[in-house]
């Protein structure tokens, strides 16, 4: 999706695949509106993401002209969002099931989603809506939401309190829904068991520890007043794929909170609509590439550690966190959700065998995300481990920005104990 308003990036015509044509975009459109008389007239394939904003997926804008019997001609954009295939990116993508998750996820899941938020009298879009589900290519066919008059917060400044706010009640309403979801149909979330940190496979593991060891490197420069960090930093490395596995894995025996989560909330996974005053409105959520049935503090950690302006990051946390638990039970509550929720007490107790994710969320998805040299970010950038992946690495926990929030954010993960020994 879009990071800046409408009209999209550059004309992708030459890097659109072949299959995506006229014929395809008639067939497509015929399945989607029920109408065989659909005939197009023009398309122009356009980049929805510009480079450097997605690792994971090629996104286009598509424009088509067309009509029927029951219209007359008619302009409108779609989306079109399929996998990296090719290379590096689609050995290790596969192994993440990321296509065929999302596919399943919009297709079984966001529908019944928005039924229950809808039997509550809940208005807004909520999610996307698929308009076709392409098993065949691998490829969704959304609603383009720009013309609606939706977009993204700019990635560069974070979420304010008013915009983090109706992120995190849309959060709780998903996760509330899914809640109810689940009571009834237990088994609907079992496929979902893959988030960007997992068990399931290791084929990230290269980018978590060559993006820790930068950031470690990066903070022995500070001088002699950062050495104590610099040292727990280098005591922290051998157990910190192992500490943020834990935060996914989920005890059968335990009473904690689970709940179906998106996996990579963050600002540039949230489309917002405005009023004339420039107020936000609604909120859509994106993204479900790397779901699972878990915490919900993965969501929670990396939305508030990744995407809030950094006077929030560095003071809000308690509230926020309230804030999230009060929406969830609410919704709970109105959706007739049966089983016992945990009381704040033991919400909070839960948490803080989950903050964990607070300390990935900052050392190895926050610098990635707040890069803003992308002529040389790519995936391989990310997995590889030759000069040029080194020194991009070294680049984005170098970022200014970044280590003025991370200086702010080491004395307080320590005082947590967040940068000692778990065991």
């Amino acid at each position: 999706m879009p990071e800046n308003t409408f009209p999209a990036c550059l004309n992708a015509s030459a890097d659109a695949p072949d299959w995506l044509n006229e014929a395809y975009v008639e067939q497509m459109l015929r399945c989607a509106f029920k109408d065989a008389s659909i005939k197009v007239r023009k398309l122009d394939v356009y980049y929805a993401v510009p480079k450097g904003n997605n690792y994971a997926s090629i996104i286009f804008r598509i424009g088509v002209t067309y009509h029927s019997q029951l219209q007359y001609e008619i302009a409108r954009t779609f989306i079109v969002k399929g996998m990296i295939t090719e290379g590096i990116a689609g050995e290790k993508l596969r192994q993440y099931d990321v296509q065929r998750k999302e596919m399943d996820v919009y297709q079984f899941v966001i529908p019944e989603l928005k039924l229950l938020m809808k039997s509550i009298g809940e208005p807004g879009e909520l999610y996307p809506t698929a308009l076709i589900v392409d098993r065949k290519r691998e490829v969704i066919v959304f609603k383009d939401l720009t013309p609606d008059g939706y977009r993204m917060v700019d990635r560069t400044q974070g979420m304010d309190m008013v915009h983090m706010k109706m992120a995190i009640k849309l959060m709780a309403k998903m996760h509330a829904s899914s809640l109810k979801l689940r009571e009834q149909q237990p088994n609907i979330f079992v496929p979902y068991n893959t988030c960007i940190v997992t068990r399931e496979t290791d084929a990230f593991y290269p980018m978590f520890v060559h993006i820790f060891n930068a950031l470690t490197d990066e903070v022995g420069k500070w001088g002699s007043e950062w050495k104590y960090y610099h040292e727990k930093l280098q005591q922290l490395a051998p157990n910190f794929v192992e500490y943020s596995q834990r935060v996914v894995d989920n005890d059968p025996a335990s009473d904690d909170l689970c709940v179906f989560v998106q996996g990579d909330m963050w600002v540039n996974n949230f489309l917002y609509k405005y009023d004339e005053q420039g107020n936000p409105i609604d909120a859509v959520l994106l993204d479900f590439q790397y779901c699972t049935y878990s915490t919900p503090m993965i969501d929670f950690c990396y939305l508030y550690y990744t995407s809030a302006r950094d006077d929030i990051r560095q003071n809000c946390f308690d509230e926020l966190l309230q804030y999230y638990y009060y929406q969830l039970v609410d919704y709970a509550r109105r959706l007739q959700y049966r089983a016992r929720l945990p009381t704040l007490y033991q919400f909070l107790q839960q948490t803080q065998r989950k903050m964990f994710y607070a300390v990935y969320s900052t050392f190895i998805a926050l610098p990635v995300q707040m890069n803003d040299n992308t002529a040389d970010a790519d995936f391989e950038a990310l997995m590889c481990n030759d000069e040029r992946a080194q020194s991009f690495k070294r680049m984005i926990v170098a970022n200014d920005k970044y280590q003025t929030i991370l200086r702010g954010l080491l004395p307080q993960f320590d005082r947590k104990g967040l940068l000692d020994k778990l065991d």
